[in-house]
């Protein structure tokens, strides 16, 4: 009777262990697009969250409620803009090109990424497909900047690899762009995110 349960209890966990297996190798069985061209994106100005409603709105077509507009507290207070236009392409290059500024303003492409890659080797040994952490890099990075010409554009470009530096492997594979801006270099504050004005 007790070598009966024992080996009842011994054939559940096999059971359970080949049904952990199965759910964790099918889970990492993913397949990667074969075409991301990348992204070509006009930039909208960024603007203060309103977390909470503090005024009332009576505009149809238009929730009841919302904050009066304002900038400076996660968002840029002190520069200009016109528009701009952001560019990453599947080479990792990245290019940004805006109007609207003043000689002397410093901008920064602000990325989060998650970047999947195949055949990392790991421990234990073997070559495993390997998300890694995600991360929040400046394109430049500092001290390096897009800076702003006398007629008030600024217009440049950079690599994904340089912006990862020391982990530039990480600027290949499959690279999601979790959270796209351009900040203010001087401050770090958020001055445009990808979107639309109309």
């Amino acid at each position: 009777m007790k070598k009966q349960v024992q080996l009842a209890l011994a054939g559940v966990a096999i059971g359970v262990a080949s049904l952990v297996a199965v759910t964790h190798s099918a889970s990492a069985q993913v397949v990667f697009p074969k075409t991301a061209r990348g992204i070509n994106t006009w930039l909208a100005r960024a603007m203060d969250e309103c977390s909470a409603a503090t005024t009332s709105v009576v505009t149809a077509g238009s929730p009841t409620g919302g904050c009066l507009q304002s900038n400076g507290g996660t968002t840029d207070d002190t520069l200009g803009m016109k528009f701009g236009k952001l560019r990453v392409t599947n080479r990792g290059r990245i290019v940004l090109f805006a109007t609207g500024f003043t000689l002397g303003d410093e901008l920064r492409v602000r990325l989060t990424l998650r970047v999947t890659k195949p055949d990392i080797t790991t421990v234990p040994p073997g070559p495993n497909t390997v998300t890694f952490a995600d991360m929040t890099v400046d394109c430049p990075q500092a001290p390096d900047a897009f800076n702003s010409r006398p007629n008030g554009a600024v217009s440049g470009s950079t690599d994904l690899a340089a912006c990862l530096s020391p982990n530039d492997g990480l600027a290949s594979g499959n690279v999601e762009l979790l959270d796209v801006s351009v900040i203010n270099a001087l401050t770090g504050k958020t001055v445009a995110v990808p979107g639309i004005n109309r």
